[in-house]
């Protein structure tokens, strides 16, 4: 990181809405004061711009006064040539590719179906490009976020390693395609036998260099569902080129798909691009199972989450004129008990802060900003603070925070709106006023399983109990959302802590903290995430024409109830079960029961009930004790809720009949 030290020119004797509010100077608040009267300067060009980016640029032009000095710093990371990784959102033509060329960029991704390019450019020509027309705006590349705290233990806790010798089940027939960082080590892997020589990597979606996250998770799949046919597709490129890989992923046959990172920037309120992916594949018939993450929860005092509504805290200054606003302070406490900051507890230095607020993407019109100031509230220390006027997301950040840092939300303008303050530490401290509801982005979407995390060295080598709990870092649920994926609102008029829509998550809980080649321990719910995505492969291995809402109810009915009484915040449905899941498969689809019988003209007619594209076999016994049942007539193939097999003679005036499943 860079850093500067920034100088703002404050008005003379500019008054402050009050004498020092708690925890916050009057000198602290002049400097908030001052960012956001620049804020009110800036050109059309420069609010498409990230705004430490305008701040660089005016440093390095010396168009800041000196006057008060400040210990702010703008969160840029410069590459070793000088450059800087952005993301432009942008109507994706030949010719815009072409100028971030002659600008002296380097386009790594450019995905025009999510309006999307990765490009390192030179500082200098930010501006020049953001003024071009069919460009949106530019921000700080986002950063991927991985959950990861690496034959598995889960494979005993979960009963998988039983399952598969009591149902002659392994994952034949099922494609398992993984999201990660990269697959480094996978020939390591191979060699050792660990995973199969016959894994198809998308072509220039390895993500090598990486830490091989990968490789981890696929040799979990492998472990448990040994005849699993392997994919993989990096998530690191871009959060548009990750979007695409889960489409392609889907493409190239894979009906069960995990992925373990998420973005900064993935909104807690609507789906946006990675969502929408996930919604496209699981409606089109796939399952997808997501990291829940690693931001902790409330119920074990680690979570990294505040939500709730904007509270005015009173104005940050009092405006010179109309024109020259300073916006309100948010109150974190309540009417009667003010405090107009949170406080980061026991995080690793330089930790993300981000804010989000419940207005649709792309066409946020109210303005709220974010601020971190040192521990004793005498100074800003980093910023963020964006133009949201119609066209961007409601969304600031990331900024860094250090333990005991003070974390100040400012609403610019606008209306009063539900926020998520998110400190994203991977469950390493928590804020001072949290709340429930860490889980965000896709993992949340609709029909995905966001999985949480339960230590598998708690049971090992038993199996998992209703005794066991979550890890104390997974992230919880719920997920309040405000829109649809279009953008249309959910409540129209109420975008406050009682309107959207609860989603309840996680969905389910999995095995972390066990070992493979790559990292020992594996921990985290980036292990958890293809525990039961391998599990589900079991289940459509011992039947393929099972549905996605099938295989939900047989996970999460069979689910051991871990954690409070029923579904919870922390674990969902509880822990998923390999052999329950099967049984459950085996005597709700596969069982048939007879449902009538009868005599007509000497013959038997037998109605059962079945699954569509499923052979069953009718057999005959005269004697129980005998058991030598043999077939009668060929098998029949069922393609409605009953078959009816008919003509079989009576040999005997007594005869038993059952109904067996060929496949």
């Amino acid at each position: 990181m860079l850093v500067v030290g920034l100088a703002i020119l404050v008005g003379a004797c500019r008054p402050v809405s009050a004498a020092t509010l708690e925890g916050i100077s009057d000198s602290t608040l002049q400097q908030i004061a001052a960012l956001e009267q620049e804020k009110a300067s800036r050109t059309p060009a420069q609010l498409k711009l990230d705004s430490p980016f305008v701040y660089q640029l005016k440093l390095n032009r010396h168009e800041l006064v000196p006057l008060i000095a400040t210990n702010f710093q703008p969160r840029i990371k410069f590459e070793p040539d000088g450059r800087v990784l952005v993301d432009i959102d942008a109507r994706v033509t030949d010719d815009l590719l072409k100028q971030i060329q002659q600008a002296g960029g380097t386009v790594s991704a450019s995905v025009p179906r999510f309006h999307s390019i990765r490009a390192l450019v030179p500082l200098d020509s930010l501006e020049s490009l953001a003024g071009l027309t069919n460009v949106n705006f530019i921000k700080r590349a986002a950063q991927a976020r991985v959950w990861r705290s690496v034959e598995s233990q889960g494979d005993a806790t979960h009963g998988a390693n039983i399952a598969r010798t009591n149902f002659v089940v392994n994952g034949a027939g099922v494609k398992v395609g993984v999201l990660s960082d990269s697959v480094d080590y996978l020939s390591n892997a191979q060699a050792t036998g660990d995973l199969p020589t016959n894994v198809t990597v998308l072509a220039g979606q390895s993500g090598v260099p990486g830490s091989g996250e990968g490789t981890a998770m696929l040799e979990i799949v492998n472990d448990l569902a040994p005849g699993a046919q392997l994919y993989f597709a990096t998530a690191n490129s871009s959060e548009a080129s990750f979007a695409q890989n889960i489409l392609n992923l889907r493409s190239n046959g894979c009906s069960v798909i995990i992925d373990d990172e998420s973005y900064y920037d993935e909104s807690p309120f609507q789906d946006g691009i990675l969502a929408q992916a996930v919604n496209t594949v699981t409606t089109n018939g796939a399952l997808y199972f997501s990291a829940a993450g690693n931001n902790g929860n409330k119920d074990d005092g680690t979570s990294g989450v505040w939500e709730g509504d904007f509270l005015s805290g009173g104005p940050v200054g009092v405006p010179i004129t109309a024109s020259d606003p300073t916006g309100n302070l948010h109150n974190f406490g309540t009417a009667a008990h003010s405090t107009n900051y949170d406080t980061a507890i026991g995080i690793p230095n330089n930790s993300p802060v981000i804010l989000f607020w419940s207005d649709p993407l792309g066409a946020s019109t109210n303005d709220y900003d974010l601020f971190v100031l040192n521990s004793t509230g005498t100074q800003v220390v980093d910023a963020s603070n964006n133009t949201q006027d119609g066209t961007q997301d409601p969304f600031e950040g990331p900024i860094s925070v250090n333990a005991n840092d003070r974390i100040v939300v400012v609403q610019y303008n606008g209306a009063a709106r539900f926020l998520h303050l998110e400190m994203v530490a991977g469950g390493y401290g928590n804020l001072r006023f949290s709340t429930a509801g860490n889980i965000r982005g896709h993992c949340a979407a609709t029909n995905a399983f966001a999985v949480a995390a339960a230590d598998a060295r708690q049971a090992y080598p038993k199996l998992f109990t209703t005794t066991d709990t979550n890890e104390n870092y997974s992230s919880d649920g719920p997920r309040r959302v405000f829109y649809n994926a279009d953008g249309s609102a959910i409540t129209t008029g109420n975008f406050s802590s009682t309107g959207g829509a609860l989603r309840l998550k996680p969905d389910i809980a999995a095995a972390d903290d066990v070992s493979n080649t790559v990292f020992n321990p594996f921990a985290g719910t980036s292990a958890s995430a293809p525990h039961a995505a391998a599990i589900a492969a079991l289940l459509l291995s011992f039947d393929p024409a099972m549905t996605p809402n099938q295989v939900r109810t047989a996970l999460t009915n069979t689910a051991l109830d871990i954690g409070a009484p029923g579904f919870d915040r922390d674990s969902g449905a509880g822990i998923v079960m390999a052999v329950p899941a099967l049984q459950w498969v085996e005597s709700q689809l596969l069982k048939p029961a007879i449902q009538s019988v009868a005599l007509t003209n000497g013959a038997v007619n037998l109605s059962w009930s079945a699954q569509s594209n499923h052979v069953y076999q009718v057999q005959s016994e005269t004697n129980l004790a005998l058991a030598n049942w043999s077939n009668l007539g060929a098998p029949v193939t069922a393609t409605n809720s009953s078959v009816t097999a008919t003509n079989f003679n009576l040999a005997y005036p007594q005869r038993f009949y059952r109904i067996e499943m060929v496949h």
